[in-house]
C-alpha cells in the first residue's frame, strides 16, 4: 500500500486528482467499478505494458465480464 508522498504525487497530477475527485462523487449513485490501470513499458516504443484490474461490488467474474462488454460498446461510440 502506497504512503503519504504516493498521495501528494497523485493530487500534484491534476487529472489524477480530477479522477478521484469524480470517482468519490459517482460512487455515492453507483455500486459496482471495474478499473483497468495501465503502465506503459519503460521504452514507450517496444508496445508493451503491466496492467492492473480492481473491481468492486462484482459476485462473479461473469459479472465482469458483462459490464466490460457495455463498456466496449460505449466507448466505440465515443471519440477521444
Amino acid at each position: 500500500m502506497g504512503n503519504e508522498n504516493d498521495i501528494d504525487n497523485i493530487l500534484r497530477n491534476s487529472s489524477k486528482a480530477e479522477l478521484i475527485e469524480r470517482l468519490t462523487e459517482e460512487l455515492v449513485d453507483f455500486d459496482k467499478v471495474i478499473v483497468v490501470l495501465i503502465k506503459d513499458s519503460e521504452n514507450k516504443d517496444d508496445g508493451k505494458y503491466t496492467s492492473l484490474v480492481m473491481t468492486l461490488g462484482l459476485d462473479s467474474s461473469y459479472e465482469a465480464y458483462g459490464i466490460l462488454e457495455v463498456a466496449r460498446q460505449d466507448l466505440s461510440e465515443e471519440s477521444f
